[in-house]
């Protein structure tokens, strides 16, 4: 059986050539752009019977790549199967690149069942979390002028990745968690995540990417993080009750046994790394069956887990 983890060995084994980079990542960006010119930021998945999600990555390709020995590639290529990754690929962890470039080149390897979500760690110029490292790693590897232009390059392929999945079977699927500036107010689901003025659309964009639920029957308080917000059950209780969803995956936080429940069950947070900075001792991801009848009651079971060794 070939994995995916065999699907990118040939791309982490060109990575310490400038060239190589340079042009696999015009090939990733061009990908990526013409996706977001069809599809938008907030995106429909394909209709599947098994959602596979990761969450948080950080440079940690190891767990990456014991994740997806277990997926069958041609499987994922051809059945009726989508991967969904939730975001934050680069800072905190020894290979950055690495794990950056593995997703893209699953992306390229089958681009209809694989969804690669922005994380914040994925940032817009003007909100870049710390620690940031990313820029460092690029100078060290291939010095500041040409590790400067690479990150320039990644920095505008982030621009391209879409924001928010959802599923027929009212899953949503998003890196940090749900928005608070258009609770109550928004119609649709585009409202919802894009915002409904202008104004609302920058502010939307961070929520979704740095808000973390809290155990609280409100709307919102103000994040440790000092971006986002954290967001309450009455926001989780309002969006699957107005839009009709019953679960919502996201990623975002570091969680010591790789995965967690907030909200009744509705919201699911995977963290799917190991090792420093967090020696977390077990990673987790989501191996989500939706052709079993009542699968949502029985989400905890579809959870996977990679422990320390």
């Amino acid at each position: 059986m070939r994995s995916l983890a065999d699907v990118i060995t040939d791309v982490v084994g060109l990575l310490s050539n400038y060239e190589s980079v340079k042009r696999l990542i015009e090939s990733y960006k061009e990908l990526l752009k013409n996706e977001s010119k069809s599809k938008g930021k907030v995106i429909r998945v394909k209709e599947v019977s098994t959602y596979i999600v990761i969450g948080d990555i950080h440079g940690d390709v190891d767990t990456l790549k014991t994740i997806l020995s277990k997926i069958n590639a041609e499987e994922l290529r051809t059945g009726n199967m989508a991967l969904i990754f939730l975001g934050d690929y680069i800072d905190r962890g020894p290979y950055q690149l690495e794990a950056l470039m593995s997703v893209l080149a699953l992306k390229e390897y089958s681009p209809d069942n694989v969804i690669l979500l922005r994380g914040n760690h994925e940032p817009p110029k003007n909100l870049i979390p710390y620690p940031h490292d990313f820029p460092d790693e690029l100078v060290m590897r291939f010095g500041y002028d040409k590790g400067l232009a690479l990150y320039n390059e990644f920095m505008d392929m982030f621009e391209f990745l879409p924001h928010v999945a959802y599923t027929k079977e009212g899953i949503a699927l998003l890196h940090g968690g749900l928005p608070t500036t258009t609770y109550q107010k928004a119609q649709t689901i585009y409202e919802y995540f894009m915002g409904i003025s202008e104004k609302d659309r920058f502010m939307v964009m961070e929520e979704i990417l740095w808000n973390d639920p809290i155990e609280a029957n409100i709307a919102s308080s103000s994040s440790p993080r000092g971006a986002g917000y954290l967001f309450g059950t009455k926001v989780t209780d309002w969006f699957t009750r107005k839009f009709k969803f019953k679960l919502i995956v996201r990623g975002h936080e570091p969680v010591g046994k790789g995965f967690k429940f907030n909200h009744g069950g509705k919201v699911l947070t995977l963290f799917s790394r190991l090792g420093p900075p967090y020696f977390n001792s077990q990673a987790a991801y989501l191996v989500l069956r939706v052709d079993i009848k009542n699968w949502e009651s029985y989400v905890e079971s579809f959870i996977k887990l990679v422990r320390m060794e």
